[in-house]
């Protein structure tokens, strides 16, 4: 295939990152020819999502020391370097997953030695009393009894319900006794826990075998119903590469490490019916947030206000401490020294997003967020872009007095660009700046067994975690079920971000207050089946214009920020500098609206399956149209002779049925 792959492109893209992705889309909708290549077997980069095996293997890689990549060798002419560029695997730190269930499932325990014998066989035989049910087993092995059978299944139950359900089994054999030929068979009876919904008991291994129902995140997002992500999708049609499910509920945390957990009020009926507020704390929230909806349309109430924090805005709204809790925590989530301008709009944006797919204004995309590159790879390769994983990249190929990236060299082959985009964490070291405003993201990734918050109902959580009362670091928590098909049914996946350079310490707080590792069922927190911690580097934040190349255009990674706003402002920018003038992604047709180059031309010999008799009468002018027609004409006159002489059969066929039925 290298052998017959173009080495001349417009674009070359280096790392299907999200923002790689969007500016390798926007390029191919506009016609320009892209490469796009990673070195991973995976979609994603810093925000790809995998299964549960598949996260297995990402920990081996990141923690294995690569070996060095050769700068490989290629001819180059006068003023030109080769520039070795780095491995993504040294952008992640502190990466440890943990078990916290056992290898293999647990046996279950065995009554007596007997248990060992042939598996029963059940036969239901219908007499003249009804039917009846007769357990019949090896010549050596005795019918079971009622009572047998009672003391095999509550053996198999835990330790909790077994009490029960002797009473209850005792209970049932006193109103047998009288028909002694009625006996119960054992694998009919379930403990009351699983039919209640409770623990399941988990084991590697079924885990391991559940693999491909999960899809975890390395990068969590959500998106404002209203943001800029979702008015893209829709505007340039790639909403229907991707699936969505909206938020259900936001929490928040209220006390230190003994408060609890409570639901924020989203709508105005929620705030309404909620009991976390009083009745005139009530009538304060909804006039402030009244106001937030429309906050540049009073400039004079701002003015004093725009160089002040935000905290102190809300109390000169006469806010009580309970609502700028709710405000600032759960609603604006931001911290307490954010300044007013920011804290009123990221409360208008959560406003304006209200209502219009749910209760909240969030969604989150089925599958996993890892989901969303791989809907803009899916349309750039609609416009002809070419994608190839597993291409590692050598080094590039700079020329030092225009001070330009002409291309680069992976495996030996050299591919030349005008315009060459990659990721951060692919970039030479020399050009990422040196100033400290790198900064780091603390991540961990928990599979537990029940919700933080239980409901009768599966919910899609988002709950911040205010830095105060022992948390020293606000921490950001989404936790999904099932029906996001992220993992499989009795399990929940719980995310947690924050600011940060070691997971394990900056979320220990959270942590302990939300779940536990230990197997007791007498707790009420979600016991941890699988955790995984590590820090990510945030280039975000960073100049990543200044010191490279004028055609070289290097992409940040995720940071902590809750949607992704700042992908698409990255990659907007990114594609502006490259082609200005030209449209960001413009709308892409659907199937149906696409018209070919030769749409409505008179197909040629050879172009159809039809023999050479049917393509004399193709004649050119009148006469090849005349014998078309009739030709046509002649067909339907056969065709409509054919169905009449069916329905007459089919009638005939009828009335003589109907015949025998009445002899």
């Amino acid at each position: 295939m290298d052998d017959d792959l173009p080495t001349q492109y417009e674009v070359i893209v280096v790392g299907t990152g999200l923002v790689e992705c969007v500016v390798a889309a926007a390029a191919a909708r506009v016609g320009k020819k892209v490469l796009h290549i990673d070195k991973n077997d995976y979609y994603g980069v810093q925000w790809a999502s995998f299964t549960l095996k598949g996260a297995q293997q990402w920990v081996d890689e990141v923690t294995t020391t690569p070996a060095p990549t050769p700068p490989g060798d290629c001819e180059l002419e006068e003023g030109e370097q080769l520039v070795g560029v780095a491995n993504p695997s040294e952008d992640y730190s502190g990466v440890r997953q943990t078990w916290h269930v056992p290898k293999e499932p647990l046996p279950s325990p065995s009554p007596e030695p007997a248990a060992a014998a042939p598996v029963e066989q059940v036969v239901k035989e219908e007499g003249s009393g009804g039917e009846s049910t007769q357990v019949t087993g090896t010549p050596d092995t005795p019918p079971a009894t009622p009572q047998d059978t009672a003391q095999d299944a509550v053996q198999a139950m835990p330790q909790d319900t077994a009490q029960d359900a002797v009473e209850a089994t005792a209970q049932g054999v006193a109103q047998e006794m009288p028909q002694a030929d009625q006996t119960q068979d054992s694998t009919t009876m379930k403990s009351e826990k699983e039919e209640s919904g409770g623990k399941k008991e988990w084991s590697q291994e079924e885990l391991l075998n559940l693999s491909r129902k999960f899809n975890l995140d390395l990068a969590p997002k959500l998106l404002y119903s209203q943001g800029p992500m979702v008015e893209l999708l829709i505007s340039s049609n790639i909403a229907r590469y991707v699936e969505f499910k909206c938020i259900s509920r936001v929490l928040t945390w209220l006390g230190g490490d003994e408060g609890n957990l409570l639901v924020v009020p989203c709508s105005r009926s929620d705030v309404f019916t909620t009991s976390a507020v009083t009745l005139v704390e009530k009538r304060l929230l909804m006039k402030f947030l009244e106001f937030c909806h429309q906050y540049d349309r009073h400039p004079e109430q701002l003015e004093e206000h725009l160089d002040k924090p935000f905290v102190d805005f809300l109390r000169s709204k006469k806010l009580t401490d309970n609502l700028i809790h709710f405000v600032t925590e759960a609603i604006g989530m931001v911290g307490e020294g954010a300044g007013c301008k920011e804290g009123l709009e990221r409360t208008r944006a959560f406003l304006t997003s209200l209502g219009r797919y749910g209760t909240t204004p969030f969604l989150f995309s089925m599958y996993g967020s890892g989901e969303l590159p791989q809907a803009f790879c899916r349309l750039c390769a609609v416009f002809e872009g070419i994608y190839i994983l597993r291409k590692p990249v050598s080094s590039l190929v700079v020329h030092s007095p225009s001070h330009t990236c002409r291309g680069l060299l992976s495996e030996g082959q050299r591919f030349t660009c005008n315009h060459l985009v990659m990721s951060a964490s692919h970039a030479p070291r020399d050009y990422l700046p040196r100033d400290g405003s790198t900064q780091g993201v603390s991540r961990a990734v928990f599979l537990t067994d029940r919700s933080i918050l239980p409901h009768e109902k599966e919910q899609l959580t988002l709950l911040r975690v205010p830095a105060k009362e022992g948390n020293p670091i606000p921490v950001t928590v989404l936790e999904v079920g099932p029906g996001t098909h992220v993992c499989p049914k009795d399990l929940y996946c719980v995310h947690m971000t924050c600011q940060g350079t070691d997971a394990e310490s900056d979320l220990r707080v959270v942590v302990e207050r939300l779940l536990t590792t230990e197997a007791d069922d007498t707790s009420s927190k979600p016991r941890i089946v699988w955790s995984l911690y590590f820090n990510q580097v945030d280039h975000s934040g960073c100049d990543l214009e200044t010191s490279m190349p004028g055609n070289l255009y290097l992409c940040p990674g995720p940071n902590t920020d809750l949607d992704y706003d700042l992908a698409i402002e990255q990659a907007r920018s990114i594609f502006g500098r490259m082609f200005p003038g030209e449209e960001f992604l413009p709308r892409a047709p659907d199937p149906e609206e696409i018209a070919f180059d030769n749409q409505g031309t008179e197909p040629k010999q050879g172009d159809t399956f039809e023999g050479d008799d049917s393509a004399e009468g193709k004649g050119d002018g009148v006469e090849g149209q005349g014998k078309e027609a009739e030709k046509t004409e002649q067909v339907l006159e056969v065709k409509e002779q054919t169905e009449k002489e069916q329905e007459k059969e089919e009638i005939a066929k009828e009335q003589g049925e109907s015949e025998e039925v009445k002899e």
